[in-house]
């Protein structure tokens, strides 16, 4: 594949099938009720990375070994802190206050890839990019001044933590975008699961920490690892090759949209109006970050 435009669009495909699989984690979370957060990122961790692995293995075969190593230790610390600390936010944001606002919130993303873009990948983002994160941001102020005037002030700073480290996991991933960077994925996943079960001891008061779970919750864990992550991080991972930081955070904010129709398919769980207003907002922006730049270079050329 060496034409760029068919790059970007292979590229593009992949992040908006990663949001489809990453926007059943409300769904998820909603029928695990007797879990907390640390018990559900344990394990979900745990079983993201075993599905990882097997799909390593199944692709480099006697080489995995080889391509866990290729990987550099600055880029392998990064990722996999970048996607603990974001894993557990995000996770722990869901059992405080309703999906919309997680997903909402988790929207900002792309304001702090823009920022740091520039000093990690040396990618500047371009003005259609800009455009773009600055209706998000609009959209996201929309719904989350609903949580504002409640007080619930700690579920908004938990939230906004999520976007920040997703954000870091973005431009990390894109600054490696030569090499494959499932393997630190992989880490973080097992790195994820240590930390959210000893976690759930001293923070969650757990006598067994975040590890002890049901037969029933153990399997929907095991379903939420490969569906809800596996499979979208991997996705992620490889759209990060082809696509802008900034234009891939974008992309996922259709999670926005996703996020809440799962919750209230599956669980009954009704979005709040001003998450309409503000989630149109954020697909306008998303679409906005896809076409921008293609739409002012025409403008230019017809103008010219």
């Amino acid at each position: 594949m060496t034409d760029p435009n068919a790059r970007y669009g292979a590229g593009i495909l992949f992040v908006l099938l990663a949001t489809v699989g990453w926007s059943l984690a409300g769904v998820f979370v909603r029928f695990l009720p007797g879990l907390d957060g640390w018990q559900i990122n344990c394990w979900r961790g745990f079983w993201m990375s075993v599905f990882v692995l097997v799909y390593l293995v199944a692709v480099y075969g006697r080489d995995t070994g080889t391509k866990f190593r290729e990987v550099p230790v600055g880029a392998l610390i990064a990722v996999a802190t970048f996607f603990t600390a974001g894993s557990t936010l995000y996770v722990t944001s869901l059992t405080l206050t309703g999906t919309a606002t997680v997903s909402v919130i988790g929207a900002l993303s792309p304001i702090f890839a823009g920022i740091l873009s520039p000093w990690i990948t040396q990618e500047r983002p371009s003005l259609a990019s800009w455009l773009a994160a600055g209706m998000a941001l609009g959209g996201v102020g929309v719904i989350a001044w609903d949580g504002v005037i409640a007080g619930n002030l700690l579920s908004i700073f938990v939230c906004l933590m999520v976007p920040i480290s997703f954000a870091g996991q973005t431009v990390a991933l894109r600054r490696y975008r030569a090499i494959d960077m499932v393997p630190a994925i992989c880490v973080g996943g097992f790195v994820t699961f240590a930390v959210a079960g000893v976690m759930g001891y001293f923070a969650g008061g757990h006598p067994g920490g975040g590890f002890p779970v049901s037969p029933y919750q153990m399997l929907m864990l095991a379903l939420m690892g490969p569906l809800q992550l596996t499979i979208p991080l991997i996705l992620y991972a490889r759209g990060a090759r082809y696509v802008p930081a900034v234009t891939l955070t974008l992309v996922v904010m259709l999670d926005v949209v996703l996020n809440p129709l799962w919750a209230w398919a599956g669980a009954g769980e009704l979005p709040a109006r001003s998450a309409y207003v503000g989630g149109s907002v954020i697909v306008l922006a998303v679409l906005v970050s896809i076409f921008g730049d293609r739409w002012l270079k025409r403008s230019q050329i017809v103008e010219a």
